[in-house]
């Protein structure tokens, strides 16, 4: 499985944490990468998700 960083483009991230089909990773730029099934399914910043209305 390759994982690649979407901030930076490192090849090689550091797996941190397995649990099941979910991984947690590190990249050498400091960003957090989330994998389920060999592929990255989030990491942190901006999101496409609307915004939740508050009072």
């Amino acid at each position: 499985m390759t994982i690649i960083c979407s901030a930076c483009g490192w090849l090689a991230p550091t797996l941190l944490s397995e649990h099941g089909a979910v991984r947690y990773w590190r990249c050498v730029c400091g960003q957090w990468l989330v994998s389920e099934a060999d592929a990255v399914t989030a990491t942190p910043g901006n999101s496409d998700f609307a915004a939740v209305p508050t009072s």
